[in-house]
């Protein structure tokens, strides 16, 4: 065993390599692509996120359920253990608190000043008094002043301090002390930014805006609130989300178990009623959704990329058992049985490849990727399982064999007929795929991460492979008549060459179409993604800009006209609450220049081309077919007949009732919203904003921007990357141990070529030619199964989470990729034109006497 492991060392150490680097890239690419998905998961939810236990109760009722600071945490355990697990793992200790409705502070003020008391055992933890003393308030008082600290920035800022009172109508407060949080960075104040400085609210009964802040209070001072029954008082028991504790994958049960929650609590008997207030759950949903899609889309590049990594492990295997061929054939032929051929091919093949593996997956492991994934494991298991089946073939080979079996055997594509066996093989491949996509479309998004998805394109993959293989000979042949009438030998010699290829010579083929798939994939919808995601930009701001300009004059108008960089401007006149005599639902009048509008923002989609009145479905149902009169007050009644549809406009809510009519019928309704679509390039957001001031000024690219920058989507553009560059990366690797196995052998024939005339120049192209028709054939097959991936998967690869609900239809490649394919097909050619270089020889230092 040692003598034959020192005389096979080359082809044991390529194929060594090629499997540490397989398993290596099967921990990490998932590992990889898994992290960010928690990553995705984090950001999604956003910072000072949580799950809330909220009820409002007054006066006995409050006092009975919450007497004391110990009442208000055994609560929190209570509501803590009615957790189900998948939040109990996510979220932090409890926060409780209780807050009373807002008092009005007496006095003359630029604005309304509202102040909240609020009762707060965790905030008074995190803070330090920087003047004056606690909140303490006497046990059991009702009158006097309540005792009460507030935080310094709110303070000065509302000309406060230590001493002040403040008259809260029947309620006098005495500010005790001031306060600053002992960490301002800390995610505890996110949702109490009230307590730290003062905050803009609508005041309840007349929506005026008012500065707002919460004040301290002790336990004392909220038994004394309890006296009285007509003031609510809001409990919270608040749960933090832990962002180092979410994980993706958790966030289709979390959204499940966030219901059950919400039945728990609302099924207290033994308190005032309480319910959940998170925004969690929609979140979770908006993010699984995402997280569906890229799983289900990621796993079709996997699949291609595990089978991309075994062709070429098989092919390394493969070609290391055709050079024991005549090792194993001597053996049979002196009395050897095929199990004592297993030992120099089968532990031969397992000496290289088991210790390669395992240490491919402890240094997968070491560099620290993201979570293990268990089909990192399963899939370095069947790599091995692969090439030690190749090697266990090849001993099968040889039960009837001997030397006569080696050397008697030709077995070249463009000689060899496929036996009932391969033939057999052959169409069971094709059965699998064409099945494979018919269960796929029926299943549609349903199939998520199932492993149907994934072995798909593997099996689309070898069903075209074998379509290739079959037609590759014929091709072949087909240009030699062509070649034999030119005058040159080189074109000749080299095609005869590539049809003496066996048949795994030939495996490269069916790799480098799978690796040319994946590309071609990954490109596409990479690149319809982007073109989805622009699309989507268009219709949400309807220009390259977007003014909410309220009532709005001429003159307002030519200020943004003269913004640097406006090519132009459609305004539009927006009346809302408008509606017909019949009908009392209302609709949105949206007055606009239809023809001027298309010519400024052509690219918005699903604007029909149709001249008049446009009306959403909705409005459709509500105006019907005839003419109607909308009107409302303040707005001059006008007649309208509906000439067409639209399901959405920039500005609109899908799904809303609005119609859109000319503009020249709502210009004389003066003092309604209006809006500015401004078209132009380079646009400044500033210069847009100075000309109509205090007004939102909304930018295309901003819009674009956040879209690109959603949760998942890098994950997803990075992974299609990678998927592309190591497809890429395995099939020039193909190409270049090909050639470095047959370069000796192929160094000799050439040798011969040289006496007979051959020039270094024609050896050249003479390396070109051998292994232009493998390259071609695969990658042009491979690129164009890719291209068609998107389509014939189509139910699988739904972009419209990510493109706010657009379809995406662009299947098409974009520049980059087609510059890519181009390099790597030069690149192929590069390594050939090396390798030949490399184990060129003279005729004189390889032939000797006698050889013709």
């Amino acid at each position: 065993m040692t003598r034959l492991v020192r005389a096979q060392w080359v082809p044991l150490a390529a194929l060594a390599a090629l499997t540490f680097a397989a398993a290596l890239l099967a921990v990490a690419v998932p590992a990889r692509t898994a992290a960010g998905y928690d990553r995705a998961a984090v950001a999604a939810i956003g910072p000072g996120a949580d799950v809330r236990v909220q009820g409002r109760a007054a006066g006995a009722a409050a006092f009975s359920a919450v007497p004391s600071d110990a009442a208000l945490g055994a609560k929190s355990l209570t509501w803590q253990q009615l957790l189900p697990k998948s939040l109990k793992d996510i979220t932090g200790e409890p926060e409780p608190s209780v807050t009373s409705d807002a008092f009005l502070i007496d006095g003359e003020f630029a604005r309304p000043r509202l102040l909240y008391l609020g009762w707060d055992p965790r905030a008074s933890e995190r803070v330090r008094l920087v003047s004056g003393i606690p909140p303490i308030n006497p046990p059991g008082a009702t009158g006097g002043d309540v005792k009460v600290v507030l935080a310094k920035r709110y303070a000065d800022q509302m000309g406060y301090k230590v001493g002040d009172r403040l008259a809260l109508g029947d309620f006098k407060a005495r500010v005790n002390g001031l306060f600053e949080p002992v960490d301002p960075a800390d995610e505890f104040w996110l949702p109490r930014a009230r307590m730290l400085h003062p905050v803009i609210e609508n005041m309840p009964s007349t929506g005026i805006e008012a500065d707002a802040g919460t004040a301290l209070i002790d336990q004392n001072a909220y038994a004394r609130l309890t006296t009285d029954p007509a003031r609510k008082l809001l409990f919270s028991w608040r749960f933090p989300v832990r962002k180092d504790a979410v994980h993706a994958g958790d966030a289709d049960g979390m959204a499940d178990d966030l219901d059950a929650y919400r039945s728990a609590v609302a099924g207290r008997s033994d308190m005032f009623p309480c319910e959940i207030r998170t925004g969690l759950d929609v979140t979770l949903k908006e993010f699984a959704a995402r997280l569906h899609t890229a799983q289900s889309v990621l796993g079709l590049a996997f699949g291609g990329l595990v089978a991309v990594a075994a062709g070429v492990l098989l092919l390394a295997a493969g070609l290391l058992g055709v050079r024991l061929r005549p090792l194993l054939g001597l053996m049979r032929a002196r009395g050897a049985s095929l199990g004592q051929l297993t030992g120099p091919s089968c532990g031969l093949v397992a000496l290289a490849v088991v210790p390669s593996a395992a240490l491919g997956y402890a240094a997968g492991r070491l560099l620290g990727a993201g979570p293990p994934q268990t089909g990192s494991i399963l899939a370095i298991g069947l790599l091995v399982a692969a090439v030690l089946l190749v090697s266990a073939t090849i001993v099968a080979r040889e039960r009837s064999g001997g030397l006569g079996s080696v050397a008697d055997r030709r077995d070249d594509l463009g000689a060899a007929r496929p036996s009932r066996w391969r033939r057999a093989v052959d169409l069971l491949l094709v059965v699998l795929a064409v099945v494979g996509v018919v269960l796929l479309r029926e299943r549609g998004p349903d199939a998520g991460t199932d492993p149907l998805v994934a072995a798909v394109p593997v099996l689309l993959g070898a069903a075209l492979g074998v379509l290739v293989l079959r037609v590759y000979p014929y091709l072949l042949r087909a240009a030699g008549p062509f070649l034999r009438r030119r005058s040159g030998a080189v074109a000749f010699i080299g095609l005869a060459r590539a049809a003496r290829q066996n048949l795994v010579g030939a495996l490269p083929v069916a790799v480098l179409l799978l690796a040319a798939a994946v590309a071609g994939f990954t490109a596409t919808v990479d690149n319809a993604l982007k073109t989805g995601q622009v699309r989507a930009s268009w219709a949400e701001v309807g220009a390259d800009a977007r003014v909410e300009a309220g009532p709005l004059d001429d003159a307002g108008l030519r200020r943004i006209r003269a913004v640097p960089g406006v090519t132009g401007v459609v305004r539009v006149r927006t009346i809302g609450r408008a509606g017909i005599t019949d009908d009392p639902a209302p609709l949105t009048v949206v007055g606009l220049d239809l023809d001027a509008y298309r010519r400024l923002a052509p690219k918005v989609p699903d604007i029909p081309g149709t001249s008049g009145v446009l009306a959403s479905p909705l409005a459709a149902d509500t105006l019907g077919t005839g003419t109607v009169t909308i009107s409302r007050a303040g707005m001059d009644p006008i007649q309208v007949r509906v000439a067409g549809e639209v399901e959405r406009f920039p500005g609109q809510d899908t799904g809303s009732a609005f119609v859109i009519v000319p503009y020249a019928m709502v210009a004389k309704s003066t003092g309604f919203p209006s809006q500015v679509f401004v078209g132009g390039h380079d646009l400044d957001a500033r210069a847009l904003r100075a000309a109509a001031p205090g007004h939102a000024v909304t930018m295309r690219e901003d819009v674009l921007r956040d879209m690109t920058r959603l949760p998942l989507v890098s994950v997803v553009h990075d992974t299609f990357r990678d998927g592309a560059l190591i497809g890429g990366a395995f099939g020039l690797l193909v190409v270049v141990f090909v050639l470095v196995v047959g370069a000796r052998t192929r160094a000799r024939t050439i040798a011969h070529l040289r006496a007979l005339g051959l020039s270094r120049r024609q050896s050249r192209a003479l390396a070109l030619v051998e292994i232009a028709p493998v390259l071609l054939c695969a990658t042009a097959g491979g690129w164009v199964l890719g291209l068609l991936l998107p389509e014939i998967t189509g139910p699988v690869v739904d972009l419209r989470p990510y493109t706010d609900g657009y379809a995406v239809t662009a299947h098409v490649p974009g520049v980059p990729a087609l510059l890519g394919l181009i390099g790597a097909l030069l690149l192929a050619a590069a390594a050939a034109l090396a390798v030949d270089r490399v184990f060129d020889a003279s005729p004189g230092t390889v032939l000797r006497t006698g050889d013709s």
